[in-house]
């Protein structure tokens, strides 16, 4: 398993993308990621597909700030994202409740 947190979530969508063109209908979200540990990357969400790309996106939905060691443990399944983010692991601006949809996202992409 990587340990690069975009190359480990990238895997893992790209594996799962036919269980989750359900869950990605709809309007697209941007979810931005930025961190210690890692280069910042975003998810796009919407339109039946989940995309994965490096850098920083001008306008996200909501921007996710947690550290690389966090990040793996949220990916792997390893650290609840509402406990970390109620005990401040994980601080999101923006939109928290589209937040929801990427930690569904990623529950899915790891089950299948």
């Amino acid at each position: 398993m990587s340990e690069d947190p975009f190359e480990l979530l990238k895997s893992m969508t790209e594996k799962a993308l036919p269980k989750l063109a359900s869950k990605a209908s709809g309007p697209v979200k941007v979810f931005q990621f930025t961190g210690e540990g890692y280069e910042p990357f975003y998810v796009e969400v919407g339109g039946g597909t989940v995309k994965l790309n490096k850098g920083s996106h001008k306008s996200p939905t909501a921007t996710i700030q947690v550290n690389k060691d966090n990040l793996l443990k949220l990916i792997k399944g390893q650290l609840d994202a509402m406990q970390a983010y109620f005990s401040g692991v994980i601080k999101v601006t923006g939109n928290i409740m589209d937040a929801a949809t990427l930690i569904d996202i990623m529950n899915t992409a790891r089950s299948a």
